[in-house]
């Protein structure tokens, strides 16, 4: 007996009626509210159904057309009687578990596992948000091969089930949010290609939120620096895995399971292995540059689109073409006057755009934070002299009057005074012997004195105050 067969066995054959019929949308919205109930009390008894079901039909505009499902489900009714024969349509197809007296003395009317996990899976795929669904999987991946290798992991011991199944359904899952990223920006060029005025360019960039869930989602994975290097971790430790013991283990969990010879199990082991690695180190980067060149793809339809709305179907290239061409044929005054009338014909604006960084806030630093301090440490005797010595004496001080002095006597030689401009400030260093001068102008043993004039100098090392420096007399 195949897979499909047994699926379709196990379930009872009016299992998927309420998805074919002209109710659907309220049999959805009634077994969604059911299984949200459920989830609130231990046992969801038929009272309790019943009532969930006569509130929300109370309480929302719904429109019951005639059908032949055993009795007729009317607009005409009462809600409670609605509600009645919504409950006996589920049970029919399986929805609701068969009938059951519980320790009340009512009758259990608990939502069936098929269809918990059915209805489970419809809300995820179409109701989910996808922002970050990309980073989620990725994230996953590494956390769960990351604990395997952790002492005493639960994941360890029963590896092939939580540690290969898990790994696989997220790369799956992922391999299909690349998917919907592909499909993604084809349904945005089918929507600027049906643009034909400036308004729908507008809503569509502001409100589109296709378009938004889309670039924040893949934006996020291009620029944030994590993806790259935890991808790299991921490929790291798949290496590490397939080669450690738990790999083993994974063969003999996987007989166990499937009831399958050694050889069978390797060779399934070793398939899924390869995918995995295939998937990370090739797949997802040929996937996200398919995605650029299509993205990229987009903007240019998009720029191309823009200039023809507003352009109103007009060849602008040409037209200037043919401007162009009139210029150089006219004479010089002509061609002058035909320039003027051009620039007030036209008005260019300059726009600016503001970064993120220039209105962020400055983050406050915690001042609960306790300080860290500093290590204390006694030093010994002959440390302290050693390291005394070293500053006051073995280390010379560049700036100091005698070696400024020197610096002056050199530029002075024979003469009494000197400006900045005659100083040969070139360096940084000279630039701080004139501010050395200064300091020491007033100072007992200094042989030479400063005078400030007005304004300022600029030199090439600095810009000084414009002073002139001259020797006292003895």
């Amino acid at each position: 007996m195949n897979t499909e067969n047994s699926f379709f066995e196990t379930l009872n054959e009016k299992f998927f009626n309420p998805f074919c019929c002209r109710n659907r949308a309220l049999y959805f919205e009634c077994i969604s509210q059911l299984i949200e109930k459920s989830k609130e009390i231990s046992v969801l008894y038929e009272t309790d159904a019943r009532n969930t079901l006569i509130l929300y039909l109370q309480n929302c505009a719904y429109s019951i057309e005639t059908e032949n499902i055993g009795e007729e489900i009317t607009g005409g009714k009462t809600p409670q009687e609605n509600a009645s024969t919504i409950l006996r349509y589920f049970r029919a197809c399986g929805w609701i578990t068969p009938q059951e007296i519980g320790r009340s003395g009512d009758n259990i009317a608990s939502v069936s596992a098929y269809c918990r996990k059915l209805i489970d899976a419809i809300h995820k795929i179409f109701g989910g948000d996808a922002n970050g669904a990309i980073t989620n999987h990725i994230f996953s991946m590494y956390e769960i091969l990351k604990s395997s290798f952790g002492k005493d992991s639960a994941r360890s011991i029963r590896p092939y089930q939580n540690i290969l199944i898990p790994l696989v359904e997220n790369e799956c899952d992922l391999k299909n949010e690349l998917l919907i990223l592909k499909d993604s920006i084809r349904e945005i060029m089918r929507a600027v290609m049906k643009m034909a005025d400036t308004n729908s360019f507008g809503q569509f960039l502001m409100k589109d939120e296709l378009l938004n869930r889309f670039f924040n989602d893949y934006f996020f994975v291009k620029k944030s620096g994590l993806i790259p290097s935890y991808l790299s971790e991921i490929d790291r430790m798949l290496g590490k895995l397939r080669r450690s013991e738990l790999c083993e283990r994974m063969v003999q969990d996987y007989r166990k399971i499937e009831n399958a010879d050694e050889s069978r199990a390797k060779e399934k082991i070793g398939r899924l292995f390869d995918e995995l690695e295939s998937f990370i180190n090739l797949e997802y980067e040929q996937e996200m540059s398919f995605i650029d060149r299509k993205i990229n793809n987009y903007y240019n339809l998009y720029s191309t689109r823009m200039m023809m709305v507003l352009s109103e179907s007009t060849n602008l290239e040409h037209e200037l073409n043919r401007i162009l061409l009139l210029l150089k044929n006219l004479g010089e005054d002509n061609r002058e006057d035909a320039l003027r009338r051009l620039s007030k014909a036209h008005r260019l604006l300059s726009v600016g755009y503001i970064g993120r960084k220039s209105f962020e806030r400055r983050k406050k630093r915690n001042p609960n934070q306790k300080n860290a301090g500093l290590a204390a440490g006694e030093l010994s005797l002959e440390e302290k002299q050693r390291l005394t010595d070293e500053l006051l004496t073995e280390t010379p001080d560049r700036y100091s009057m005698e070696n400024v002095e020197k610096h002056f006597e050199g530029l002075f030689k024979d003469r009494e005074e000197i400006s900045v401009e005659e100083c040969a400030v070139h360096t940084r260093e000279d630039a701080t012997m004139i501010a050395a001068s200064m300091i020491y102008s007033g100072t007992a043993g200094f042989p030479y004195e400063v005078r400030f004039r007005d304004g300022m100098v600029e030199t090439e090392a600095a810009r000084i105050s414009n002073i002139q420096i001259k020797r006292k007399p003895l």
